[in-house]
């Protein structure tokens, strides 16, 4: 994957970095977690890529992959993501968690039948599946959050009862597999809980 660097990129890959002592201190890694992060034109920068870093900086591997080929841009900046791989030549068992930011692209994504298969297929897996934002409408689209409780853009609460889940308004909700957030400010106990799954 390609980035269009700029200074949300390089402040995103201090933060990730920032990180690394954390992991040499605590003498564990994420070395040969894969993470599926799903994204399409209209993603938040943040949401996407501060993920992405962290996890990086744990030496995991997250893959970006949307529903076509070539350059994606967030909708809230000038960054540009260059998509290598879709999501219909992947698999779900490929990978160890699932990442949905939020921004415009849930919208897009939640329509189309390659990111229901794979979510609905991912979930079978048991293993975690994390949104942020509007990330959950994917989830909720997918048909895979009944009886889970959530959090989310508060914007989409009742699209998410709609769906069967639990809404509760906090930073963080981890119930099972599951983790949400509801903004960019939720993102350090977003990632924090994504590594602490990763490593059970």
């Amino acid at each position: 994957m390609r980035y269009l660097i700029n200074r949300l990129l390089v402040v995103s890959l201090i933060a990730g970095m920032a990180f690394a002592g954390e992991i040499r201190s605590e003498g564990s890694s994420l070395e040969g977690k894969r993470i599926a992060v799903i994204v399409a034109e209209g993603f938040h920068d943040a949401e996407a890529l501060v993920p992405v870093f962290h996890l990086q900086a744990y030496r995991a591997e997250p893959v970006l992959l949307s529903t076509g080929k070539g350059p994606i841009k967030a909708y809230n900046s000038e960054v540009v993501i260059d998509i290598a791989k879709t999501l219909a030549e992947v698999e779900a068992e490929e990978f160890d968690a699932v990442i949905l930011p939020g921004g415009r692209a849930p919208a897009e994504l939640r329509e189309n039948r390659d990111v229901l298969r794979f979510m609905r297929a991912f979930a079978e897996t048991g293993r975690p599946i994390a949104g942020i934002c509007h990330g959950p409408q994917v989830m909720a689209a997918a048909g895979i959050i009944e009886g889970i409780s959530v959090t989310s853009f508060r914007g989409i609460a009742d699209e998410l009862r709609q769906a069967g889940a639990d809404y509760v308004d906090r930073e963080v909700v981890v119930d099972g597999p599951f983790i949400t957030s509801r903004l960019p400010g939720d993102l350090p106990a977003f990632n924090r809980a994504i590594v602490d799954a990763l490593r059970d």
